[in-house]
Order: C-alpha cells, then sequence, then structure tokens
C-alpha cells in the first residue's frame, strides 16, 4: 500500500512547493507594482492634455484641453518646429524642426516636460514624420533627399536611405513592412528593411506635400497643395482610383485621419475651410468654414473634438494677395503675432468655446 501512495504523496510536495514559489513571486510583483506607477498610470495622467509647437517661438505649448489653458511652454526645443509625434506610451514627443540653422530632431520626456537629447539629421526634417505601428521606429525625410530612422529606444539614427530628389510625406503601412514616399509629383514604395524600392513611380498630382493612409493600409491620400485635390490611390492595384476636389487655389495643406478611421479632414488654407472626407466611399460629407487660415486638426483620442491650429487674428479675411504673402508658414511670419488653436465638435463641426490664443505658428501637436 505505501509503494502504492508514494507517487501521489510525491505529487502532492512538488504542488505545495510550485504554489509556494508561485504565490512568492506574485506577492514581489505585488510589492514592485506598488513601488513604482504603472507606465498605464503614468500615460493617463496625461489624459486631456495636448502638446502644440509654436513655430516661429521655437517652443512646444503644453495645454490643458479640458480648461483650454496653456499650462507650460517647453522652450528651445530647435529651430522652426512644424510637427510633434508621440509614443504609443507618451513617455516621449518628437519634435521635427524644419529649420536650416540646427538640423535636428528634439526628444521631450513628457514627465519632466524637458529637452533630453537632441538627434543630429543629415538635412532639415520635413514637416512629416512617422512611426511605426509599434512606436519602435521613427521614419522622415529631409530636404538632403534621404529618409532616416530613428531607433526610439536609443534615440539614435539607425538607417539612412537615400531617395530620390525632394522626398516629403512618409506613410507606414499596418505590417511595418513597407513605406511610402511622397515627391513633388508622385509616390514611391519601399522595403521598410532595406529601403530598397518596392513599387514603381506612381504619378499622383502637382505637389502632395502631404499625405495619409486609411487605417487598414488600402489607402493612400495625396493632398495635392497646387492641383487644390486629394488624390485616392489604391495601394495593392497601385493607382489612382479617384480625386476629390477641393476647389480651384484651395491649396490643401494637410490632413488628419479620426482616431476611428473613418474621416479625413482636410484643411484647405486659401479657401478658409476643413473639408471632411468618408473614407469608406471617398465622397465629401462637409465643408467647415472657418474665420483665419487654417493649418492643421488634431482629435481627442475619442474623436469627440478636433483642435484647429490656424495662423491667427492677422489672416483672418485677407484677399488673394495677403494670403499668398503668409502660405510661406514655417519661415514668413513674423514674431509676436498671436495664433489660435480652436476646438470644435466633431460631430456638429460646430466651434465650442472660444479660441486659444499662443504664440506665432501654432501647428501640429500631439492630442492625449
Amino acid at each position: 500500500m505505501n509503494n502504492h501512495l508514494a507517487p501521489h504523496s510525491r505529487m502532492a510536495h512538488r504542488t505545495r512547493h510550485w504554489r509556494n514559489k508561485t504565490l512568492s513571486l506574485l506577492a514581489s510583483l505585488s510589492m514592485a507594482l506598488l513601488a513604482s506607477p504603472s507606465a498605464q498610470a503614468q500615460a493617463s495622467r496625461l489624459d486631456g492634455i495636448n502638446y502644440i509647437p509654436a513655430d516661429i517661438d521655437n517652443s512646444v505649448l503644453v495645454v490643458d484641453s479640458k480648461t483650454n489653458t496653456i499650462l507650460q511652454k517647453i522652450p528651445d526645443v530647435g529651430q522652426h518646429p512644424i510637427q510633434l509625434k508621440a509614443l504609443p506610451d507618451r513617455s516621449k514627443i518628437y519634435v521635427d524642426n524644419f529649420g536650416l540653422a540646427k538640423m535636428e530632431i528634439a526628444v521631450i520626456d513628457t514627465n519632466s516636460n524637458r529637452v533630453i537629447k537632441r538627434i543630429q539629421t543629415k538635412g532639415a526634417p520635413y514637416a512629416t514624420t512617422t512611426l511605426t505601428h509599434d512606436g519602435r521606429y521613427l521614419f522622415f525625410s529631409t530636404n538632403l533627399s534621404v529618409v532616416q530612422v530613428i531607433d526610439t529606444q536609443t534615440d539614435t539614427i539607425v538607417k539612412t536611405f537615400p531617395m530620390s530628389l525632394l522626398p516629403q510625406g512618409v506613410e507606414i503601412s499596418p505590417d511595418d513592412q513597407t513605406f511610402y514616399v511622397f515627391y513633388p509629383s508622385g509616390v514611391r514604395a519601399y522595403s521598410t528593411a532595406t529601403g530598397k524600392q518596392v513599387k514603381p513611380y506612381l504619378y499622383v498630382g502637382l505637389l502632395p506635400a502631404w499625405s495619409n493612409m486609411s487605417h487598414d493600409g488600402s489607402k493612400l491620400y495625396g493632398l495635392n497643395f497646387v492641383g487644390g485635390d486629394v488624390a485616392v490611390i489604391d495601394t495593392q492595384a497601385w493607382k489612382v482610383t479617384k480625386r476629390l476636389n477641393m476647389g480651384l487655389l484651395s491649396y490643401p495643406i494637410s490632413g488628419t485621419v479620426t482616431p476611428n478611421g473613418k474621416q479625413l479632414w482636410v484643411c484647405n488654407i486659401n479657401a478658409y475651410n476643413m473639408t471632411v472626407i468618408d473614407i469608406e466611399h471617398d465622397q465629401i460629407e462637409k465643408v467647415i468654414p472657418v474665420k483665419r487660415l487654417p493649418v492643421y486638426v488634431g482629435f481627442s483620442p475619442d474623436g469627440q473634438r478636433g483642435f484647429l491650429s490656424d495662423l491667427g487674428p492677422l489672416t483672418q479675411n485677407l484677399n488673394l494677395i495677403g494670403r499668398a504673402l503668409v502660405f510661406d508658414i514655417f519661415y514668413a511670419l513674423p514674431p509676436n503675432l498671436p495664433g489660435n488653436v480652436t476646438t470644435y465638435d466633431t460631430s456638429s463641426g460646430l466651434q465650442m468655446g472660444q479660441p486659444l490664443v499662443t504664440p506665432t505658428g501654432p501647428l501640429v501637436g500631439v492630442y492625449f
């Protein structure tokens, strides 16, 4: 009988042993979690906080979107900060500086709201930077006709891909295998691993300086600044399937896909409006008129609010000649002239409250 029961006794002993080890491990893990805030808790403290670059002021504004107030100004982030890009965990923000004197991307630590590193780039980064979907790599183009890649874990440049002349907008496929580069009249596709071209040049239009991609990666949108239209590109068939007319001399300068992926909002700087495109059907849903030259609209994570950056009261109701004088928003605006960030209800398209007054040239932010 003892021989028959011995295996069960040994099994019970092993079970108690592993149970005790598991409980010990869980206790240690619980203590570690109590000792330091989780990444989720650190990220959630930024709920409702927006970071907006002020181009001429060379700063980044920290804005409480719930109270519509500026909490802090992060100075000296570089020269002509145009666009910000945040990691998925919100721990760091990358500042795309378009200035020729300081060719760099600055890194902001959101815990301290300080610049913790300046990454020297080969040429001035253009106004569009794109993260791989896991947040590991940041792709950007420069005016020296290269696309460079930053490893966001080490904040160093790990790849430099030679491109054709004057690469502009960069988009990355959902599987992170392909990146698309827009040029003054077209687009090419490349391997993210090697930089080798994988799709031929495709004509898009007249100066597609800004681009967007649908969430499923099936479509690219090229905003033709001079052509005044938005070209819809089927990424599988590799052809332009539709053109959405924004209006003669409308100058679509930027576009943003809503968080749910259903709409593309386009800022037409010369037409004083935001045009809302239904992505499923590639049709214009509505046109929202604005009072001042619109530059970029970003969204709250739930998509219920849009935050429109504009070039301020100076640009209200300008004639065609006056508008032309301020179109070069990266350099032409004189200092000490206020800009605005205005909140909109995305379902109705109506303005919410009064505009937030900012330093000169609020542009492409991140919105938590």
